[in-house]
């Protein structure tokens, strides 16, 4: 199974940064064997909040991606501007669910329209959740917590889980990702280690980056963030710290197979940025 995952694309062109968007594109195409599907870590747009803008912006992503990408599904995570920012209703949620209405989850969170989900591979769970729900910005807490404890608690060789919101930013967004709220992102974290999540990935800061996160177990935390918005390469929080920030526009590709899981990422000249594996 190979998969592409990237983040943060939105720009000005009808809401996408239509020059980045499309060079990597057209890298992931030249990828052999071809991925089998698509994650988008969130801000694929830059959002609005008018809706009819907001929708023509979702389509316009769409429509690039799936020019080069026919018939793949996109796996979408919303970010800030996928909701306006801060959001004090689910009604662009509900836009994005509607939007998305082609992703057939294996498992979903009620009451968050489809934005907090899992979909199972083979012998892989990919869980995907919302750090920007209405009164839970950069949170992951109760409800979604609790269920994110049980959808991972399950025996499945690897799960990996995407949220566009880093528990651990290394200094872009030091201070407005989850651990904006220690406490919560802390317990988000120990259902991370407990359940043995074998990688995070988010994006929000621009930039790739790649730490281990000790506790129980060491887990991956993966950054790529480098889909089209402005760069960012600020570096303060050091702490297991393997690949520092680069800021280069990049995608990320994750290939699982029965003995390991494997992670490229490449920048839009094609130039292998880091690699790693994962052994199973």
């Amino acid at each position: 199974m190979r998969f592409l995952v990237f983040g943060d694309s939105k720009g000005k062109n009808n809401g996408v940064n239509t020059k980045v968007l499309k060079s990597i594109m057209e890298q992931s195409i030249k990828l052999n064997p071809k991925i089998d599907f698509l994650v988008m870590c969130g801000d694929s747009i830059a959002g609005s909040s008018n809706k009819e803008q907001l929708i023509s912006q979702f389509n316009n992503f769409k429509r690039i991606v799936q020019s080069y990408h026919p018939n793949k599904i996109i796996l979408p995570v919303i970010g800030n501007h996928e909701v306006n920012i801060n959001p004090t209703d689910d009604s662009y949620e509900k836009i994005f669910e509607k939007i998305y209405n082609d992703l057939k989850p294996s498992g979903y969170l009620e009451d968050y329209n489809k934005t907090a989900y899992y979909v199972d591979y083979e012998n892989t769970r990919i869980i995907i959740l919302n750090a920007f729900h209405p009164n839970e910005i950069h949170k992951i807490i109760d409800n979604q917590l609790s269920w994110f404890e049980n959808v991972a608690s399950v025996d499945i060789k690897n799960k990996l889980v995407v949220v566009h919101s880093p528990a651990f930013p290394t200094g872009a967004h030091l201070g407005h990702c989850l651990d904006l709220y220690p406490n919560y992102r802390n317990s988000f974290w120990q259902v991370v280690d407990k359940c043995k999540i074998d990688i995070v990935f988010s994006s929000h800061e621009h930039n790739y980056s790649r730490r281990i996160i000790h506790g129980k177990n060491d887990i991956h935390q993966i950054i790529t963030g480098g889909g089209g918005e402005k760069l960012r390469d600020k570096y303060k929080s050091k702490d297991g710290v393997i690949i520092p920030p680069i800021a280069t526009y990049h995608f990320v590709v994750v290939d699982i197979t029965e003995n390991f899981i494997e992670v490229s990422a490449i920048n839009t000249k094609g130039r292998l940025l880091d690699n790693f594996k994962l052994y199973k």
